[in-house]
């Protein structure tokens, strides 16, 4: 019994180191895999034109960005549905860093607060990435406010 486990177990392991990899991640795979229309026969009209280019100046919601990529990709455009799907994970980065940011502040952190600070002004001076960086700290420290009966 215990060479036919030790059998299996070895299959198992080669099985799983020779699998082939994809060289594209999980999310990017599943959204051009297999586009209903070939990427040949794509065509950026003026109207998806538009819509990519509202996408990618405009929004700032991560699903919606992975959706619309989704659409992008299934009609064979895979350039835009991969310019979508980075700025998610670019938007992505940003929440958790401004949910970093705001929990190293509440912590006592005065590098957090200077870069909160830094943040701040640059968003002011009319930074458009520091302006959703802004939004995206307001809204985390709106959202989960300090517990202020641990200090009392």
């Amino acid at each position: 019994m215990a060479p036919l486990l030790w059998a299996l177990g070895g299959a198992l392991v080669t099985y799983i180191v020779r699998r082939p990899r994809s060289k594209t991640s999980a999310p990017l795979a599943k959204v051009l895999a297999q586009p209903p229309v070939p990427p040949q026969a794509a065509q950026v009209t003026p109207a998806v034109a538009a819509i990519h280019g509202e996408l990618m100046a405009n929004c700032i919601d991560p699903q919606k960005l992975q959706r619309g990529a989704a659409l992008f990709g299934h009609e064979g455009l895979t350039h835009h549905a991969q310019a979508l799907l980075l700025k998610a994970q670019m938007i992505h980065d940003m929440m958790h860093g401004a949910q970093t940011i705001v929990e190293r502040c509440r912590a006592g952190d005065q590098h957090a607060m200077a870069m909160a600070k830094g943040i701040g002004e640059q968003a002011r001076a009319g930074n458009p990435r520091a302006q959703v960086s802004a939004l995206f700290i307001e809204e985390y420290s709106k959202e989960h406010p300090a517990d202020d009966k641990k200090a009392a």
